[in-house]
């Protein structure tokens, strides 16, 4: 129960009376409990000496091993009463939630037992970025398997095969190597003109002779992720724009990681990978944040963006992924996903950042 004291001494400190907490990477990261967002709500209720469920009947199973209160409703009465009778016998003048996850749905039951609803949001980020052993341990694992899966078909991309076909092996790959279901997102896998698309989706175009591909994947091991871009080669006579910018994108991804330390600035991590870019003549083309925090969500703190101020410590596990963009060319990304340890940054990914000629 020790996650449940750090939030409260974070509740105790805001001042908020109670935490509300919906299915999502905080719910199960408190409990070890997955929950689905549905049509029935479920919401934990933190308060300062009472731990509480509101959830469906066919869900009150998954309590038998929490030490917990909880009220259940059925598809027939609906969850009203239930929150009317948590609500009953309590008065809160400040409430906290989940700004991100939170819907309509469980704010207008919750909203009605309260009188100020607060984001909470940074209290359970200030938990999360400091990553503990077993953590790190499971974060590995999904970039072992999603490290393994991309080398057992990289050599397809030569094979005339179309960018969703190769996404659609890619996801076979990962779920034979031990990959859970839910993947961290769907296979970016961009080729040519599309590399300049940082968020391509995946299409029927088929990937061509002596084109950049950029591939952006991911695995899941027991609920945590791992989330890798390497950009390939399908031939040896790739423009020499893209190729001056691809040098660019892997000196900037060194420089970040060498930047990367116990009490650096998140802001001067991106400042380092930026300024290569930039000095290259390739700033305007360099559009996202170099990086962002990885555990239970593809994205969570800290952010490795301009003037950020988070200040980086031991746990602390996050991508680095400078990118070049060039509209009508094509994009280069090369992105490792890295720790924060006593003796400095570690890069948990190991396959290498050169240009790969397949």
């Amino acid at each position: 129960m020790n996650k449940i004291t750090e939030l409260r001494k974070g509740m105790k400190k805001e001042g908020i009376d109670c935490l509300a907490i919906v299915p999502g990477p905080n719910l199960y990261y408190i409990t070890s409990k997955n929950f689905h967002l549905s049509e029935r709500p479920v919401v934990f209720f933190i308060e300062e000496d009472n731990l509480t469920f509101i959830l469906p009947e066919l869900e009150s199973q998954k309590l038998s091993e929490l030490d917990v209160n909880f009220f259940t409703y059925s598809d027939v009465t609906g969850p009203e009463q239930a929150f009317e009778l948590f609500f009953k016998e309590r008065s809160f003048s400040k409430v906290g939630i989940e700004s991100r996850i939170m819907r309509h749905l469980e704010l207008d039951l919750i909203s009605k037992g309260c009188e100020k609803l607060v984001d909470s949001m940074y209290i359970f980020a200030d938990l999360r970025t400091r990553k503990s052993g077993s953590e790190i341990e499971m974060i590995e694992k999904a970039i072992s398997i999603a490290e393994k899966s991309i080398k057992s078909i990289i050599h397809k991309l030569s094979s005339g095969i179309s960018e969703k076909e190769f996404a659609s092996e890619l996801v076979i790959q990962l779920l034979k190597n031990g990959s859970g279901p839910s993947l961290p997102f769907s296979p970016i896998v961009a080729s040519g003109i599309n590399g300049a698309n940082p968020h391509h989706f995946p299409t029927d175009k088929i990937i061509k002779k002596d084109e950049l591909v950029i591939i952006d994947w991911g695995a899941n091991y027991e609920n945590y992720f791992s989330d890798i871009t390497r950009t390939f080669a399908t031939g040896r006579n790739i423009d020499s724009k893209l190729l001056e910018a691809f040098e660019s994108v892997r000196l900037a991804n060194s420089a970040a990681r060498g930047k990367s330390a116990n009490g650096v600035k998140a802001g001067d991590v991106d400042l380092a990978a930026r300024s290569i870019i930039e000095e290259r003549g390739f700033g305007n083309f360099f559009i996202h944040r170099t990086g962002h925090g990885l555990g239970l969500e593809i994205h969570e703190e800290p952010n490795i963006k301009q003037d950020d101020d988070f200040i980086l410590s031991n746990g602390n596990v996050y991508t680095i992924e400078p990118g070049i963009y060039i509209p009508d060319l094509g994009g280069i990304r090369i992105e490792d996903d890295v720790l924060i340890s006593s003796s400095g940054c570690r890069s948990l990914t190991t396959l290498s950042r050169d240009l790969i000629y397949i």
